[in-house]
């Protein structure tokens, strides 16, 4: 993989390691890193400056990738699921869509929780983008071919959180 510097986010100072073509600008090290500023640029400015198309991307990739893994079961076909779903929904490509979710998976196993992701699609996403997002959890749900109760209570707790009514949530189903 190539050593460049790709800032993620335009209002902070952040890189990461790889390449993305769906990212823009000059790149350089440290993927653990890079999250630690990405997460602490979301927390400073979700609501100061606009969100960049690539954090939203991180950050709806994050709560799918926590959803798949309520379960305690985050097996390959949920990772799949992931993997598919961001590549039709953002239009990446198949290694763009899997280093996306490879991001999304670092970001599960740092000490911080998905309200900073919650957050950002709360405060930064369109309305259509946040049923978007639930419409992706809902898919990544179902992916094993099984709903289980808690995951559809997550689903259903994040919609909330998000700014998504229940009735639209349940109807986002699929």
């Amino acid at each position: 993989m190539k050593e460049l510097c790709v800032p993620i986010y335009e209002a902070a100072d952040i890189s990461v390691v790889g390449q993305l073509s769906f990212l823009r600008g000059p790149i350089n090290k440290v993927g653990v890193f890079m999250l630690d500023k990405i997460i602490e640029a979301l927390k400073g400015s979700a609501k100061s400056a606009p969100v960049s198309q690539d954090v939203k991307r991180l950050a709806a990739a994050s709560l799918m990738v926590e959803a798949a893994r309520r379960d305690n079961d985050f097996d390959d076909s949920e990772r799949s699921a992931i993997t598919r779903i961001v590549g039709e929904r953002f239009a990446l490509s198949r290694e763009d869509s899997q280093i996306l979710v490879d991001l999304a998976e670092q970001r599960q196993r740092l000490p911080y929780g998905e309200s900073i992701f919650t957050r950002t699609i709360a405060e930064s996403f369109s309305d259509e983008e946040r049923k978007e997002v639930v419409a992706m959890l809902w898919e990544v749900a179902l992916a094993d071919g099984q709903l289980h109760r808690v995951e559809a209570a997550m689903i259903e707790l994040l919609a909330k959180e998000i700014g998504v009514d229940a009735a639209t949530a349940l109807s986002l189903r699929g």
